[in-house]
């Protein structure tokens, strides 16, 4: 029987190693003989080689055809049709923050006129230190190094077998203990070390009466060309992996001798430079004295460069060093947060780093602090921020970041990527590891959102023409009501050990509910006659993302207890747009006033009923919405772990009438750009109305080597204190006005000022010198800043800056302010003085 599957690629990066690798073991799992083809590059392939797919150099809505031929075609044709709906879950995170061009550099560090190199950020992050090449081996030094000894050709192809089954074993044995970023890299690398094509390949070598060495390199090489020639570069720095197969191949079969390379740093900080760092050899490298990395042929994409993201170690790629001329004696500075290389220090560059570094680190201890801490408003409004998590190991991460519960634990994540369903004991020991974690914190368990686009091998739902609308999460849970209710049991049997709720996806009629609260029903009833303990007032909530619930709150609050509105999928649903279809992203539009109207009506009939509502989904880490919903009345907020200490930081800025009144304007609005102006406005966020002045904006005995280090630092100090959000944009404000008249006062004080949109709250900050600086060529030991809102009145800019100018023309003001002991005193003195104005 003969079969076609037509498919369309929605992977960002197209089929690379791990979807590869997955379409060839579930199609080795088949007799059928299944060819794979690219309609747009006419490349064919055995869909059973990772290789030989990657291959064929699939990339974004490229179409593709796939020919199934064999007695169990009809299986493998469903089979595979699953996966593929499901394979969106590898597209990749996009890591935004590309290499500088010129003039980009931040204001303030413009000025110092550094001498550097651009390079494409891997990983954010600055290091200060001195520079470390590392020499790899590539293809071409592999070969020259083959063994020229007289070899049996059956003996090496025992070597050869051998050497693959040690190392898949190995692989398989590192997988189980891996997790995140070095579980994905193992999972790519077994699906390369068994793959049928480039074992093949060796063997066919091997014939050629090629030694085991020669066999495995040139293999690799084979690949390796066909993978340079796609269009994709994160598939083309794919042939780094199959480098560093090949070493650790020809280390296993020929031991450790055989390709001796020196991995050890020396014992001080250092940034290496590495042309070709495999990913094993990077992982090898003790991290105690890696303080960053540059790499040159090592991509931006590669495993290498994922792994040292994943570290949060400072890394730069396509940086050409092969002729920089770098001593190792001499500190260089990379700047990952920049995308640059300063190859030459001066002090001022020196100082200019030494303060990034620290102010940063005070911003991360900052946000740490705020984490830990009630996630409340300014005005004392408690709105809970939870977390979206899926496994054991993102909810510790959740909780170390300040995470108020698990808003939403992802429980189908234990149901996919598997040949059958978890059991009982496998669910009740995942939950109760969770609750346990939770120490009495809430943890909602949203029950299994399988089928439909999210299909798995071992339920077989067929084939549908729209499967995001179809036979999916609840709408399955008749037909397979036993599963259900084992996953009820679990949930209920952790509720004895914590504090565990039940949210229940796709809901769209009222049936639905009570069905499940029939089976829920039943099921406690089933555990009461086992004497099995767990909480008997559970709670039970629906997921509002459906947008016939919207119509249909009252009833739906009469049979739950809570509310989570899924913003990803209620956008979907409710624009008629898939969100990651790009061709129609102007569709689905969060700014959108009639689906901000429709949530903020949700909010207010929900409370209406006396019942809770959480959103979950991407709007809840969107800054520019967090006054907005905020404003709307939602009691939660459940996003990725890492946005927690943002958004906390965040909420102790903002005022909750103003928010509510936020809300109000926008509802009236009824246009997307509407919408969005009044979000940006500086009039309309929802800030604190700061004082002008307070001890905090004074920088006593500041320690500073010129005006342009003034200003960095008088800003700095502006957005630890949350009064900027971008302190680029206030500093080249700033310097401006400076360019034309620098604003010296006389009397050894400076006025730098602005008005701008680039603060939150119009501020005064006063900066004392330890040291005078020359400003416009006059001496200035006292720095009065004035940074007027956008938002101010018309005229609050000029008359802050004549009311300064008087002060400081005032010679009794002038005595005094030159002789207060301490910030507090000179606070209280400009204060007096310009109530007096």
């Amino acid at each position: 029987m003969v079969m076609d599957i037509t498919w369309q690629c929605e992977l960002n990066e197209g089929i690379h190693a791990r979807p590869a690798g997955h379409i060839a073991r579930l199609c080795n799992s088949f007799q059928a003989d299944i060819v794979w083809q690219n309609t747009r590059t006419q490349l064919e392939a055995n869909a059973k080689s990772a290789l030989s797919l990657v291959a064929t150099d699939t990339l974004l809505d490229d179409n593709c055809r796939i020919t199934l031929s064999g007695p169990d075609a009809p299986a493998a044709a469903a089979a595979l049709q699953g996966l593929l709906y499901r394979l969106s879950a590898f597209n990749l995170e996009q890591e935004s923050g590309n290499g500088l061009v010129a003039g980009s550099l931040p204001r303030c560090l413009h000025e110092l006129h550094p001498q550097y190199l651009c390079g494409i950020r891997i990983s954010a992050g600055i290091a200060v230190a001195k520079p470390f090449f590392m020499t790899g081996v590539t293809f071409t030094e592999l070969l020259v190094r083959s063994p020229a000894a007289p070899f049996n050709p059956e003996s090496e192809k025992q070597r050869l077998t051998k050497g693959l089954d040690d190392l898949r074993i190995a692989k398989m044995a590192a997988l189980d203990k891996a997790d995140g970023i070095e579980y994905d890299l193992i999972e790519a690398h077994l699906s390369f070390i068994t793959d049928s094509a480039f074992q093949e390949r060796m063997i066919g070598y091997l014939d050629d009466h090629t030694n085991a060495w020669s066999a495995i390199v040139r293999s690799a090489i084979d690949f390796s060309a066909i993978l340079e020639r796609s269009s994709s570069h994160y598939i083309q720095e794919r042939t780094l992996d199959l480098l560093d197969i090949a070493t650790q191949l020809l280390t296993g079969i020929y031991g450790e001798q055989s390709l001796a390379q020196n991995l050890l740093l020396p014992d001080v900080p250092v940034i290496v430079f590495a042309s070709s760092l495999t990913p094993s050899q990077f992982l090898a490298i003790n991290k105690t004295h890696l303080a960053g990395l540059v790499l040159s042929s090592t991509g931006a994409t590669s495993h290498t460069a994922i792994l040292a993201r994943s570290l949060g170690i400072p890394a730069l790629a396509d940086i050409d060093f092969a002729t920089l001329t770098l001593s190792p004696r001499q500190d260089i500075v990379l700047d990952g947060d920049q995308g640059i290389l300063v190859t030459a220090l001066d002090e001022k560059i020196r100082r200019y780093y030494r303060h990034e570094m620290n102010v940063q680190q005070q911003m991360r201890q900052k946000l740490q602090e705020f984490a830990l801490l009630p996630s409340v408003t300014a005005d004392g409004h408690h709105i809970s921020i939870a977390a979206n998590s899926a496994s054991v190991e993102e909810a510790q991460t959740a909780f170390a970041n300040g995470a108020e519960g698990i808003g939403l634990f992802r429980s189908e994540m234990a149901f996919m990527a598997r040949q059958t369903p978890p059991d009982y004991p496998e669910l009740e020991a995942l939950y109760h590891s969770v609750v346990t974690l939770a120490a009495g914190k809430t943890v909602v368990f949203r029950t299994f959102d399988i089928g439909g686009d999210k299909p798995v091998a071992w339920l077989a739902s067929g084939r549908e023409d729209n499967p995001a609308l179809g036979y999916r999460a609840v709408r399955s849970y008749p037909q397979h009501r036993q599963l259900f209710a084992m996953q009820l049991k679990a949930i209920l049997s952790a509720s004895a050990h914590g504090k565990a709720k039940i949210l229940l996806p796709m809901i769209a009629r009222i049936e639905e509910v009570l069905w499940c609260r029939e089976v829920l029903a039943s099921v406690k009833q089933e555990m009461r006659n086992e004497g099995l303990p767990f909480d008997h007032e559970i709670e039970l909530g629906i997921m509002l993302e459906v947008p016939a619930v919207l119509f249909a709150i009252a009833g739906m609050a009469e049979q739950v207890d809570f509310f989570s509105l899924g913003s990803n999928d209620l956008a979907q649903y409710f624009f008629a747009a898939d969100r990651g279809n790009p061709r129609v992203s102007e569709v689905y539009d969060n700014y959108a006033p009639a689906f901000l109207r429709a949530m903020h009506q949700a909010v207010t009939d929900v409370h209406r009923a006396g019942k809770r509502i959480a959103l979950c989904g991407e709007l809840a880490t969107d800054d520019a919405l967090l006054p907005l919903l905020v404003g709307m009345g939602f009691d939660e907020l459940s996003m990725s772990a890492s946005a927690i200490p943002a958004v906390k930081h965040a909420l102790k800025s903002l005022n909750f009438t103003h928010c509510q009144a936020l809300a109000r304007q926008i509802s009236l609005t009824h246009y997307s750009a509407q919408a969005a102006a009044l979000l940006q406005s500086a009039a309309t966020k929802s800030h604190t109305g700061k004082p002008l002045l307070t001890p905090e904006t004074i920088l006593w005995e500041l320690d500073a080597a010129d005006k342009n280090e003034v200003i960095k630092k008088m800003v700095d100090n502006l957005w630890l204190h949350q009064r900027t959000d971008c302190r680029d944009k206030l500093c080249q404000d700033i310097w401006a006005r400076e360019l034309p008249f620098p604003t010296v006062a006389g009397s050894g004080f400076a006025i730098p000022h602005a008005r701008t949109d680039a603060i939150h709250d119009s501020t005064i900050s006063v900066a004392t010198l330890r040291q005078p600086v020359s400003w416009g060529g006059v001496p200035v030991n006292k720095v009065f800043m004035l940074t007027i809102s956008q938002a101010a009145a018309e005229n609050e800019h000029m008359k802050y800056f004549s009311t300064l100018a008087r002060m400081l023309m005032n010679e009794e003001f002038v005595a005094k302010a030159q002789s207060v002991a301490t910030p507090e005193a000179l606070c209280d003195l400009i204060i007096r003085a310009l109530s007096c104005e």
